[in-house]
């Protein structure tokens, strides 16, 4: 961000707004929703993040958070790829997948309350990838899944399966 950045005050008040890769698009956009949809997740991924006491655990979920931010600038349009975020969370999944048991049925969310946020987390992920494939943007729904993936293994970790 632009050491000087202001908002453009009144700039989406006739209900439109820009998309990092061109255009003006309506803020009721699919693009625009999804992203408020992202926004969401990673200001929940930060409450679940102040409740987590593995600093390794936070940096992963902080990691998470930024390739969010590289998400959002794929569905405004923007190119690039995630492929090496997709990558490292892979690992991460392989990682945190060897430490736990599986579970023998459903889980019920609300063990304690960092594992609730976790399944939140995850549900929310879950339904911003559902809206990118919509829009068929492949790898933050690619990503997205595995971050779903991902925060299932933490929720399990934070109720101690």
């Amino acid at each position: 961000m632009p050491k000087n950045y202001k908002p453009k005050i009144g700039a989406g008040d006739l209900g439109f707004t820009d998309l990092f890769g061109g255009g003006r698009v309506p803020k009721t956009h699919c693009r625009v929703k999804l992203n408020a949809l992202v926004d969401d997740l990673s200001a929940l991924l930060g409450l679940l993040k102040a409740g987590i006491k593995d600093t390794r655990i936070k940096k992963e979920i902080s990691a998470a958070q930024t390739a969010l931010i590289r998400a959002s600038g794929l569905i405004a349009c923007m190119k690039g790829d995630l492929k090496n975020e997709t990558a490292a969370l892979e690992k991460l999944i392989e990682l945190r997948a060897a430490l736990i048991k599986p579970p023998k049925k459903f889980v019920l969310p609300g063990t304690n309350k960092t594992e609730a946020l976790a399944h939140l987390a995850r549900a929310k992920t879950r339904v911003c990838e559902i809206l990118s494939w919509e829009i068929k943007a492949k790898a933050p729904a690619v990503y997205l899944n595995r971050l779903s993936d991902y925060l299932f293994l933490i929720a399990l970790a934070c109720a101690g399966k």
